[in-house]
């Protein structure tokens, strides 16, 4: 098996299939790109560079070669690479984007092997990195190019810091790409996701809490934004970023995400409960810090409500997707369980896990999915594999709902 076969489909199968052609312009950050193909080769894709001659001065070629496992081309031959690779693209990828290449590929200019690639590849999705000077990416000519490219290409935020624009995290690039190739199937829905944990605060100091990541709700709203659908994340205290399309509110209590939550039921199609809020509230929280001197401090924990079913209650044909984690338990236990929770509260579909074997914060996890008498083990799964086909299913539902809507 070669060096590339072995890490393909390691991360997931999003882009199985998918032939991926990766622009490099002569940016000094042109070595990220590097680590951004295996990614990219990771969740399946075949990938394919093209390198400015520039580019090829400051990286060497047989790097993206070794990446890849193809020849990166940096100048048309007789083959004419141009027709031969590109035109058979399905995403381009131009990463990192100098200002002078963005500018020619908002005009159509095509003047070296990369830029002509990008061209040929019409039918292809388009995402674009830049990076460079902060000065250069302000300049009104630069940001008159991101303009127009973005009528018909993705175009990703640089990280603006220490006087640059600089290539974002290669990981983020990626959930970029996949954004691009995910179907457009559920324009016009809108669709509310809970995310990360919640905290109790003991005193102004001090709180309880769960070791959620928030990661489940990530990557469930990034993929219903990047299906078409308007998308709201309640998020708890996690370190969830901004998501392209989705509306972000910051909760910290569980009381403040149910009350965040139920404000917006009535305005929402499908609800997706990824959260792990706390079961319970502290009644009485001191003020202050607690006297660490005192012998004991005795605390109250109220049962706090249950959101999905306050949902329910309130937004009838609601499609609601609820999660059950437990810990230790067998297989059917787990399942009684889901569906147990999934009767008194109205869900649609339950995703039930055990999270004593992946734990808090893996991007890889494995599901029972429970809808009325079917069971389908999912996993051990990338979380926005695990969305896809979840959002697959909620959007049958939701056809059906609508072809039996009075």
């Amino acid at each position: 098996m070669s060096e590339v076969e072995a890490i393909r489909d390691t991360y997931s199968t999003l882009l199985k299939g998918l032939r991926v052609v990766l622009v490099v312009s002569s940016s000094v950050s042109a070595y990220k790109s590097i680590d951004a193909a295996r990614l990219l080769i990771r969740h399946g894709a075949d990938v394919h560079v093209f390198m400015t001659p520039r580019a090829a001065r400051l990286v060497a070629p047989d790097l993206f070669w070794w990446a890849t496992g193809n020849k990166p081309v940096v100048r048309l031959t007789g083959a004419a690479e141009h027709v031969e690779i590109c035109e058979r693209a399905d995403v381009v990828l131009v990463a990192p984007a100098t200002a002078n290449t963005l500018v020619k590929l908002s005009l159509g200019i095509a003047d070296n092997a990369a830029l002509t690639c990008a061209l040929a590849a019409a039918g292809a999705k388009k995402v674009v990195v830049p990076a460079m000077s902060l000065a250069m990416w302000s300049a009104p000519q630069v940001q008159e190019a991101v303009r127009r490219l973005r009528e018909r290409a993705i175009v990703v935020p640089p990280v603006v810091e220490e006087g640059r624009a600089k290539y974002p995290p290669p990981e983020e690039v990626v959930e970029y790409v996949i954004d691009a190739t995910a179907p457009r199937d559920l324009e016009g829905a809108r669709v509310l996701v809970t995310a990360g944990p919640t905290r109790e605060h003991l005193d102004d100091v001090k709180y309880i809490t769960t070791p959620s990541s928030g990661l489940t709700g990530y990557y469930f709203a990034r993929e219903a934004a990047a299906r078409g659908a308007r998308v709201t994340l309640v998020a708890g205290p996690a370190r969830i970023g901004e998501i392209p399309g989705v509306d972000v509110v910051r909760v910290t209590s569980v009381l403040e995400m149910h009350r965040a939550v139920l404000e917006r039921a009535g305005g929402h199609d499908v609800f997706i409960f990824a959260a792990a809020p706390l079961d319970f509230y502290v009644e009485g929280r001191a003020r202050g810090k607690l006297d660490s001197s005192a012998a004991q401090h005795v605390l109250v924990l109220r049962r706090a409500p249950k959101i999905p079913g306050d949902v329910r209650a309130r937004n009838p044909r609601a499609v609601i997707v609820g999660f059950k984690a437990e810990w230790g338990v067998g297989e059917r236990e787990l399942i009684e369980r889901a569906r147990q929770r999934m009767e008194e509260e109205g869900w649609d579909v339950a995703l039930a896990h055990d999270v004593s074997r992946a734990g808090f914060g893996t991007v890889h996890d494995e599901y029972y999915v429970i809808t009325g008498e079917s069971v389908t083990r999912v996993g051990p799964a990338h979380k926005r594999e695990l969305a896809r086909r979840v959002l697959t299913l909620v959007r049958e539902l939701l056809a059906r709902r609508a072809s039996t809507a009075p």
